[in-house]
């Protein structure tokens, strides 16, 4: 497999592909609205996996209801995600004026590979998205967003963009679904900017809340996004991982 392709196991569904930092390990993500697999046919996924050359295999982020046939199927925890909500009925939440540089559009189709630059300097590898997941990102929900920061003293040689953020509305509930922004901007209310721009727009659209998640230990994000008014729920997201076959 050489891109992420549709491996249908029996009744069940997967979306799976080659991971953007290792080809050698496959990603394993459930297509959306679909039940939690049957054991037996993730046991079928991974031995697809097997024949396809992987030597292992790592989940999209899951919710812990959709875990259980993970786990029954030898998945192990590999990281876990917490997710934090913001309520609606509230969306004007404290931030720091942009410089005057700086301003907030609609990206242009030409602006999603300097996103992928921003996005590659903002986390870490594993965590870091490629042109295929960010394309999966926007196709997440029924409707979405793509908005970019752009500065004006960026040097002609480079890139205006220095933030981005992907935000969808699904069954009457929004998702900012990614935020990145340079970190050499760090502090400048870029990022502030680009929330408070998406929870704004998931209020227009009648959402009742604005759902978010973060690394546990992105400690700059989770301050982030407090400072703004989400609120940490009770429920995280895990992402598993386990040898193939």
């Amino acid at each position: 497999m050489t891109s992420r392709q549709l491996l249908s196991v029996g009744d069940d569904r997967f979306r799976v592909g080659p991971w953007h930092a290792d080809e050698r390990i496959a990603y394993l993500a459930l297509q959306p609205l679909i039940a939690r697999p049957s054991v037996d046919g993730l046991r079928g996924c991974l031995r697809r996996l097997a024949d396809a050359g992987y030597s292992s295999v790592i989940t999209s982020a899951l919710h812990p209801s959709e875990a259980s046939s993970f786990n029954e199927a030898g998945f192990a925890e590999y990281d876990r995600l917490r997710v934090l909500s913001h309520d609606l009925r509230n969306v004007d939440p404290p931030h720091q004026p942009l410089a005057a540089s700086v301003r907030l559009r609609r990206a242009r189709r030409r602006d999603k590979a300097a996103a992928l630059v921003v996005d590659a300097r903002a986390f870490p590898t594993f965590w870091r998205l490629d042109r295929t997941a960010m394309v999966e990102a926007e196709q997440a929900t029924p409707t979405s967003r793509f908005r970019v920061a752009v500065s004006s003293e960026v040097d002609r040689s480079g890139s205006p963009v220095v933030g981005y953020a992907i935000t969808g509305r699904g069954s009457g509930q929004g998702f900012l679904q990614r935020l990145a922004t340079d970190p050499d901007l760090a502090g400048s209310g870029v990022g502030s900017a680009l929330v408070l721009d998406a929870l704004q727009w998931a209020s227009r659209r009648r959402c009742q809340s604005l759902l978010v998640n973060t690394q546990r230990e992105n400690h700059r994000a989770l301050a982030l996004y407090e400072h703004l008014g989400f609120v940490a729920t009770t429920t995280d997201l895990v992402v598993l991982s386990r040898a193939v076959p």
